[in-house]
């Protein structure tokens, strides 16, 4: 009777052939044209499911909280916020989620990801209730802080081309959200009871893509290289591995990712980052209710000023990644963190003021490109590049964790104010706590955080800015 070793040793020599084998599979010359364009469409829905929400945030809040329940709009945004935390156990499923990319392969996930966010905006189609909503939207969020079609686009692009792909290919996604508005005038009709109908085709397109990447993508050969080579080690190699040994050559795992993070300085001053820059985050998801409530703008003029968010968010995505490609990562996080800063400004003196709303709509839509533009440099790029292959996917786990952790912090702070402060101070609360968690970010990356511009992904151990500090 077969042991529990020689079963396991059956499986991993099963797979190893079967790694093998989509490893020598010679792709077609134009794969890395449709693979990349399969990659910006998943990116469209990925920008849509992330945004939509927020984009209706007024129209939500006043369905489920003033009109149902009878609250002012302050105390439903208190409300929501703290309902949000609700999903937070689910979101914490992550840890264990994600790294299954670094044992199982990326292509399981990328499929699973984008059918998944369909579902959610298809759930969001159908909410006649805040149960409902709830579901599809915890759903979307848990969904989208995986980013798949980012590991994809690192781990299939050269050293030299790298961050410009990424940037290219969000910067098509986000002109494709172009959609919302549109939908906006002919389903929505601009008509504020009627926003269900904008996530409906969404959802479809999500439906979609999920189908065509499982038929056309194909496996990274960045991860079937490190996989095939720890399959290759048997057990009694894997036993004698120091402990040092041993956490560069786990399979994944949270555990791992965090004990490897904090014994190296390169990630330690990453995480130090991600802290003050997700203090900023609570702008990125209120612009909403500061062009609605605050700022009084109609649903029409909204609609207008989402036609220039796209806009100004894809070229400061794609600027991003010039400057990245460039200059190095930290130069753009300094110079897009400035931008951040004055975009923001501007949105907020354009909608109070009663500017144009294509202003209004344009500034927004820097800010966001200019701040996820530090955030995906950071959490997605640097991240990746300072962390060995086969823990990556499981690395970038601690960045989403953070978002979390200092963004409910802050929402919690927020959750006290808004029933008390007017609503037409909403927006200068915001700015109060972007202004200080933008700079500390400089601060940090400027001073502590190695660059990593330019470093073959597959020779990353993650030990390279340990041993600069020690030399110097």
């Amino acid at each position: 009777m077969e042991t529990k070793l020689e079963k396991a040793l059956q499986r991993e020599q099963s797979e190893l052939r079967r790694r093998e084998k989509q490893l020598s599979a010679r792709g077609n010359q134009f794969y890395m044209v449709y693979l990349l364009m399969i990659l910006a469409l998943i990116y469209i829905t990925d920008e849509i499911a992330s945004t939509i929400g927020i984009q209706f945030q007024s129209n939500i809040i006043n369905e489920f909280y003033v009109q149902k329940m009878g609250l002012t709009y302050g105390e439903g945004m208190s409300l929501s916020s703290a309902l949000s935390f609700i999903s937070y156990p689910i979101t914490v499923l992550i840890v264990f989620y994600r790294p299954l990319a670094d044992k199982f392969g990326r292509k399981p996930f990328l499929v699973i990801n984008t059918f998944s966010m369909g579902l959610g905006l298809f759930l969001v189609y159908l909410s006649d209730n805040l149960v409902v909503y709830l579901l599809g939207s915890t759903m979307m969020s848990f969904m989208v802080s995986h980013d798949m079609q980012c590991v994809y686009i690192l781990e299939c692009s050269s050293e030299k081309t790298r961050a410009r792909n990424y940037a290219l290919v969000k910067s098509v996604a986000i002109l494709g959200t172009l959609l919302v508005p549109l939908l906006r005038e002919t389903l929505m009709h601009n008509q504020s009871e009627r926003w269900h109908l904008v996530f409906l085709i969404p959802a479809i397109i999500g439906f979609s893509m999920s189908l065509i990447a499982l038929m056309f993508a194909r496996e990274t050969n960045t991860f079937l290289v490190k996989r095939i080579a720890y399959l290759k080690t048997t057990p009694e190699e894997r036993k004698r591995q120091s402990a040092e040994e041993a956490s560069k050559n786990a399979q994944g795992g949270i555990i791992p990712a965090v004990k490897f993070a904090f014994r190296h300085r390169q990630l330690r001053s990453l995480i130090i980052a991600c802290c003050f820059f997700y203090l900023a985050s609570l702008a990125t998801a209120t612009y909403n209710t500061v062009m609605k409530e605050s700022a009084q703008m109609t649903e029409a003029a909204i609609t207008q000023a989402l036609y220039l968010y796209p806009v100004g968010n894809a070229l400061m995505t794609f600027i991003t990644g010039l400057v990245s490609d460039k200059f190095g990562r930290k130069v753009t996080i300094i110079t897009m963190s400035c931008s951040a800063l004055v975009c923001y400004s501007v949105f907020i003196a354009s909608s109070m003021l009663g500017w144009t709303p294509w202003l209004t709509g344009f500034a927004i839509g820097g800010f966001m490109g200019s701040y996820w533009g530090v955030g995906d440099t950071i959490g997605g790029i640097m991240f990746s590049e300072s962390s060995p292959t086969n823990l990556r996917s499981s690395v970038t786990v601690i960045n989403t964790l953070l978002n979390g952790i200092i963004g409910g912090l802050a929402t919690v702070f927020t959750m006290i104010l808004l029933p008390i402060i007017p609503k037409e101070m909403f927006g200068y609360m915001y700015l109060s706590l972007m202004v200080p968690g933008l700079i500390g970010t400089i601060l940090v990356m400027w001073k502590c955080v190695g660059e990593t511009k330019g470093l073959d992904l597959t020779k990353v151990t993650g030990a390279e800015w340990d041993k600069k500090r020690s030399a110097s």
